[in-house]
């Protein structure tokens, strides 16, 4: 029935033609403002444990902690922050000593409203995707983690870096598809530049929603990633392309966080004794 509520919760926000917003987090105090500021969903993974540490996320793809690890321990300080806003939980699904069952299985115990499949193997190239793929341990599994998701009655939220990544994602029955334009957000103290174009990105966004539909399913897309790094950017590529809505990550919290406190010591130190 929570489930139910949360999909009718998606429409009604598109019915009224604001976007949908999903605030990726790292902490319980990032989740408490973003639900503050009225998200519609949050979600929580490595990564963002990672960037609020302050260390680059690009650096979460490398093997130096266990993706599934850092997500369960941050969980339950997202969760009580959040308050009534439905949280997802980002796992990797491409451990073979970690059967997806049991991801899921986690995430019900910790009262999770769903599961997103993050970290994704989009973020690899070259032989390493390739050979993972061939071990049966790439996109696959993140298509059985989300399908066998929403079958025990999760909210599936599936990314896809490509038209045919999103065409598959959609016949899992996920609820959101996320898609991803140009890799890793860019701008701020660490997240470098991206070479992906506004132009690029909205010709992107606009073919994996034509893959989505042409598999005959009404599945909102919600965009991220590359040049989306600020409220002026997301709002052109929207007004663009049949976008639902934006899921933040450095933008909801890496980057207003090292604006504000920056700004804030500043004028602590602008203050002078008497």
């Amino acid at each position: 029935m929570k489930t139910e509520s949360h999909i009718t919760h998606l429409a009604e926000v598109r019915k009224r033609g604001e976007a949908i917003v999903v605030a990726g987090v790292g902490s319980g105090l990032t989740a408490r403002a973003a639900r503050l500021g009225g998200t519609d969903l949050i979600a929580t993974y490595n990564t963002a444990v990672y960037r609020i540490h302050g260390i680059p996320t690009a650096l979460a793809f490398l093997p130096y902690d266990n993706c599934n690890t850092l997500t369960l321990s941050i969980a339950p300080h997202v969760l009580a922050a959040a308050g009534k806003t439905p949280v997802l939980l980002g796992f990797g699904a491409h451990d073979p000593r970690q059967p997806i069952e049991s991801l899921i299985e986690k995430a019900n115990e910790l009262g999770a409203a769903g599961i997103t499949n993050e970290p994704f193997l989009g973020m690899y190239q070259g032989d390493l995707k390739i050979q993972l793929e061939a071990a049966g341990l790439g996109f696959e599994r993140e298509l059985a983690l989300l399908s066998a998701a929403v079958k025990r009655g999760l909210l599936g939220m599936g990314w896809a870096f490509t038209p045919a990544e999103a065409a598959q994602m959609a016949m899992t029955g996920v609820h959101l598809i996320g898609a991803m334009v140009g890799g890793i957000t860019s701008g701020g103290a660490a997240g470098g530049s991206s070479t992906i174009t506004l132009d690029d990105a909205a010709k992107t966004v606009q073919e994996i929603i034509a893959a989505v539909k042409k598999e005959g399913v009404d599945i909102p897309v919600l965009i991220h990633g590359g040049p989306l790094n600020d409220v002026s950017s997301v709002s052109e590529l929207m007004r663009r392309t049949d976008a639902a809505g934006y899921v933040t990550g450095s933008t909801g919290e890496r980057v207003p966080v090292e604006q504000a406190v920056s700004e804030t010591i500043a004028r602590f130190k602008s203050i002078r004794r008497s």
